[in-house]
């Protein structure tokens, strides 16, 4: 007797660990919804969705249907089928947010139409954002995509080998994802890859890398840009020697800033403006006289072109200010770049309110360094 129990107990155990095993598993698998139409069988969604229709019986694993029989017309319902058994035409993005007007166009279509939260997107669907616009898509194999105002952009176009973006304007900022341009080709190299690409007028394509390292190849040349690099690729022409970004800014609330560590300028807010504390060193600005001692916080200075000042103590153009009522910044409700001599009032740019705010700094090449931590701030 006590040699039954003890062999029944091992059983119950041995069952236990494989349950626990199928569920850690499960954890790991990633899954599309697949929606169920009137009169859809297993078997004729398994023939429309799989790479292997033959592979039916593993939906029969994560989902609960009335019955294991393929051909039985199934209710309307979401299947759950694992990412990684779908034929790739079907593999889709989720579009996780996005600010103001945003519009999509599906493959083969000619019509635009406007985004909605949560909806899926698919190879070949072309993204567009306007002025002051924004979009955050993940996809469903990992990869992060958040496409910049001004932008257009097909996903997983299928012209382009293994890449997971087309960018054909604008600029984005992305997790692990695969970027082809008009003149260049941006791979990342590492798990951790966080980078973003510009793309100019003259299709000149600006690839700056702020985690990990991306592979840049243009023109059948490459180089490889580690973190807080960056390179530019002009048009039928290689990519350039990695140039270092500009430093992440520093944020101060005290309005008697003290002296830099670096030598580059500070980011100064009192109340609800944000201003650009630069250095005042002596600038050498072209068609200037360089004897003059000019402060950059004068009237003179501000009448100066950014472009014609020419200085290393103090390499930045412009800066990038973001808001977002999360620290995550997955609902951004403010974006846009700023000249360093203009002055910002945040309660004429968004309502009262607590956010988070972060701010890059982007140089006289139109490179942008990365942002810096997100800090909470109320605007009153």
């Amino acid at each position: 007797m006590k040699r039954k129990i003890k062999m029944a107990s091992r059983y119950f155990s041995l069952i236990i660990f494989f349950c626990l095993v199928m569920l850690a598993y499960a954890s790991k698998v990633k899954f599309q919804d697949v929606r169920v139409m009137p009169g859809d069988t297993l078997w004729g969604i398994s023939n429309k969705y799989l790479k292997d229709p033959r592979r039916w019986p593993e939906i029969l694993k994560y989902n609960k249907l009335p019955s294991n029989n393929p051909s039985i017309a199934l209710p309307g319902m979401i299947l759950k089928v694992p990412v990684k058994l779908i034929k790739e035409e079907y593999r889709a993005a989720k579009l996780i947010s996005y600010s103001n007007r945003v519009l999509f166009r599906r493959r083969s279509a000619a019509a635009w139409k406007d985004v909605f939260k949560n909806m899926d997107l698919y190879k070949d669907d072309t993204i567009r954002t306007g002025n002051d616009s924004l979009a955050n898509i993940r996809f469903y194999t990992g990869e992060r995509l958040n496409i910049y105002p001004n932008s257009m952009a097909v996903l997983r176009p299928p012209r382009k080998k293994d890449a997971d973006v087309h960018l054909l304007s604008g600029g984005v900022r992305t997790e692990r994802a695969t970027v082809v341009t008009a003149s260049a080709k941006i791979i990342p190299k590492t798990r951790n890859t966080e980078f973003g690409a510009m793309v100019k007028d003259d299709l000149t394509t600006l690839v700056q890398v702020y985690k990990g390292k991306a592979q840049v190849e243009a023109a059948g040349k490459s180089v490889t840009v580690p973190a807080g690099f960056a390179s530019e690729v002009k048009f039928e022409r290689p990519p350039s020697a990695p140039v270092k970004l500009p430093p992440s800014p520093e944020l101060s609330f005290n309005p008697k800033l003290k002296k830099s560590s670096v030598n580059v300028p500070k980011v100064r807010m009192k109340g609800s403006r944000i201003s650009v504390k630069v250095s005042r060193n002596r600038l050498k600005p072209k068609n200037v006289n360089t004897n003059v001692n000019m402060n950059l916080d004068s009237k003179e200075m501000k009448s100066l072109k950014v472009k014609d000042v020419i200085t290393i103590p103090n390499p930045v153009q412009a800066y990038h200010i973001q808001l977002a009522k999360d620290p995550n910044f997955a609902n951004i409700v403010y974006d846009k770049k700023h000249d360093v001599f203009e002055e910002v009032d945040l309660r004429e740019m968004v309502p009262k309110g607590v956010y988070w705010i972060r701010i890059s700094y982007i140089d006289l090449l139109g490179f942008e360094g990365k942002f810096n931590k997100p800090t909470r701030i109320t605007v009153k």
